[in-house]
């Protein structure tokens, strides 16, 4: 069985992408879990896919210890140039292995990073990820909501403008997405507790994991965690029960239990 990093990895360590991410823009929910446990992103802090070090910036200015991974060289570049206060290196989430036990006070896995990995691999990294948090440390994590499935569009839906030119340009792209689609869903997956999706991210050529926030809350669990609240990606708190099922993706916020 392939899994989806094998399909991924291509993307991100090729692939020079630090102009479409070379950027401090935060999503609502990350603005609000950087207020509500500034003091954990203030102490020793790692980020794993910094990329150019869009999050990894906002902890610098907290006067945090900062340090990054990312499987991308012009990444991890880009980020030693703009953040030289920060220690950055390039690394896979697959070995993280040189990691020192208990080094850090908070572990940061945005834009949905784990779910590039299949399942075995996704939880091998949360058990480093435990490894490597100080008693007590916070572990914050987003990742595709399964529940939101229903809600996405496929390749051959046309996002409506006004613009004639842009309408006619997006109309004809439609061909080359559904064939790239095509051939990307021999990776996908559908199992109980999860599904692997080749989504639209960068125009069908990743394929993704998604969860719901029961199961994910599940996987922390027998990872290790202990889960202390669940947001939306606009940042309000899930109840129990929610799937959120309106919100693309969810930050969860965890502890070693």
């Amino acid at each position: 069985m392939v899994s989806p990093n094998d399909v991924n990895e291509g993307v991100w360590a090729r692939r020079n992408l630090v102009k479409k991410y070379a950027n401090r823009t935060l999503r609502p929910a990350e603005v609000i879990l950087l207020v509500r446990y500034r003091e954990a992103f203030s102490g020793r802090f790692l980020e794993l896919g910094c990329g150019a070090g869009r999050f990894a910036g906002y902890v610098i200015d907290l006067g945090g210890e900062v340090h990054g991974v990312d499987i991308s060289a012009e990444m991890v570049a880009a980020c030693r140039e703009r953040y030289p206060a920060g220690h950055f290196e390039v690394g896979d989430l697959r070995d993280l292995s040189g990691q020192p036990d208990g080094a850090y006070d908070c572990v940061f896995a945005g834009y949905n990073l784990l779910d590039v990995l299949g399942d075995a691999e996704r939880r091998a990294a949360l058990r480093e990820v435990r490894r490597m948090l100080a008693a007590g440390g916070l572990f914050v994590m987003s990742a595709h909501n399964r529940a939101h499935l229903p809600h996405r569009h496929g390749p051959a839906h046309v996002e409506p403008t006004s613009d004639p030119v842009r309408l006619t340009a997006r109309i004809a792209l439609v061909p080359w997405l559904v064939y790239k689609h095509h051939r990307m869903r021999v990776h996908e997956r559908r199992e109980e507790r999860y599904e692997l999706v080749n989504d639209e991210a960068h125009r069908y050529v990743l394929v993704h994991y998604y969860v719901t926030p029961a199961d994910q809350a599940l996987q922390l669990a027998e990872e290790g965690f202990e889960l202390v609240e669940s947001l939306d990606a606009e940042g309000r708190r899930l109840a129990e029960g929610d799937d959120a099922a309106e919100s693309a993706e969810i930050y969860y916020v965890a502890r070693p239990a």
